[in-house]
């Protein structure tokens, strides 16, 4: 244990974090590059919605507005019971197609059976799934096409911006913009093809080719995770087909949850899911991120308290540092306030008892998102 706790051998793997983070923003393009190119394949752009009244009219009026000859625009409507459908199509302008969701059938989680409704309804080459709480640029679909097609991707997803107005929001939201940033090696998650477990995605953002979402068996294959958006991208994967990642923040935008009670349901519900329902890695992780938080601060502080400083002093001050420098990076690529990097050690810990807690959630049976209770899943010791 005296090994596997070593200040030193912490700041070891805070530094690898922090090669990572940098060769993740010089690897992962910003969309901006990517300028409309003269193909302009038929997209339908597809939004499930679920009591989503407040979030609704934004969503659909910006996508309403892309600058792209040739998409459709279709709104599940899975079994609302507010004026989501109103508004839909009010912000729609006659533009928007509303589909009547059908009853949740046994066995499936609401988002994929909603998103596998949509795509049987969409007439589209590309399908591009994003939420109704998500509010794009005019310029959006123009330029994440010319991405799939100038990076010949089969999948296409992004890392997308963050709205916070509340203390829940900020100590919970940044997590995974941070643990994409510094503990996923793009390069080698690409090399990697048929990896599973090295990959990312983003319901938010999910632009995929016809061909690749049949493949793959579509949402469908996903129909009781509860994280289906990284199924698909693991599925992608396992296919050998391509997927890449690129940075939106400049062009998409969320207000994931409006508290920390709603931003703790909805993060308990998936990160069980991000580890593909292995218990071992997750209660391996989020113990590890609790470590390498913790232990460097409650180091330096005990040197400092006794006025000694020692070699492990040294090392955990340096840690200390490296970790708010990491949280700086990241802020700034994904356009998130920098002063998220004091809040580092708090967002760490939230994320990771969510965590523990999502596990427990899942081995019980009690995770529930959208007032339903999630379908049991099969979890795997390793």
């Amino acid at each position: 244990m005296a090994l596997i706790i070593d200040s030193w051998r912490i700041l070891a793997f805070v530094c690898v974090q922090l090669l990572i983070a940098v060769t993740n923003m010089r690897t992962v393009p910003r969309l901006s590059r990517f300028a409309p190119g003269a193909g302009h394949p038929r997209v339908s752009v597809l939004v499930p919605a679920r009591n989503e009244q407040d979030n609704i009219v934004a969503a659909v009026s910006s996508l309403t507005a892309q600058e792209y000859p040739d998409f459709e625009l279709l709104v599940l409507d899975d079994e609302s019971v507010d004026d989501t459908v109103a508004k839909a199509w009010a912000a729609g302008r006659g533009n928007v197609r509303v589909v009547q969701g059908k009853p949740l059938p046994p066995g499936w989680n609401g988002k994929p059976w909603a998103c596998h409704q949509l795509a049987a309804a969409a007439t589209g080459e590309l399908l591009f799934f994003t939420d109704a709480d998500t509010v794009h640029h005019p310029e959006t679909l123009a330029r994440a096409v010319a991405a799939l097609q100038e990076l010949r991707a089969d999948l296409l997803t992004a890392i997308t911006g963050v709205r916070m107005r509340s203390m829940g929001e900020l100590l919970t939201v940044p997590f995974p913009l941070w643990s994409i940033f510094t503990l996923l090696p793009l390069p080698l998650a690409y090399r990697l093809c048929k990896n599973r477990a090295l990959v990312a995605a983003n319901g938010k953002f999910l632009l995929i080719r016809r061909k690749a979402y049949e493949l793959v068996g579509g949402h469908a294959a996903a129909r009781d995770h509860a994280a289906e958006d990284m199924d698909i991208a693991r599925r992608v994967k396992k296919a050998g087909l391509c997927w890449r990642l690129v940075n939106a923040t400049a062009f998409v935008s969320s207000r994931m949850y409006a508290s920390w009670s709603e931003a703790r349901q909805g993060f308990a519900k998936n990160y069980f899911a991000l580890f593909d329902y292995r218990l071992l890695p997750a209660l391996f992780v989020w113990s590890w991120m609790l470590l390498i938080t913790w232990h460097p601060l409650l180091t330096l502080l005990a040197g400092l308290g006794r006025g000694a400083f020692a070699g492990s002093v040294v090392a955990a001050l340096l840690t200390v540092g490296v970790n708010c420098f990491l949280w700086v990076l990241v802020a700034r690529a994904t356009r998130m306030p920098q002063g998220v990097a004091f809040f580092g050690p708090a967002i760490i810990t939230a994320s990771a008892l969510i965590g523990f807690e999502s596990v427990v959630r899942m081995l019980t049976g009690t995770a529930t998102w959208k007032d339903r209770i999630l379908a049991r899943r099969k979890w795997r010791l390793v």
